[in-house]
């Protein structure tokens, strides 16, 4: 195989990975839902409990 990764594939990741992160990051700024502790309290996730109008 001839893939050598270079560093438009480093960029692409780093970008991607910024995408991603603000995409989840960014809903509740806007006020879509928010984040509450999950399961044990270690790890958070949406808040599908709330009901807002």
């Amino acid at each position: 195989s001839n893939f050598r990764f270079g560093e438009n594939h480093a960029i692409m990741g780093v970008a991607f990975s910024w995408i991603m992160a603000l995409a989840c990051a960014a809903p509740p700024l806007f006020g879509w839902s928010r984040y509450i502790p999950e399961g044990m309290q270690c790890s958070c996730g949406i808040d599908y409990y709330t009901l807002k109008p």
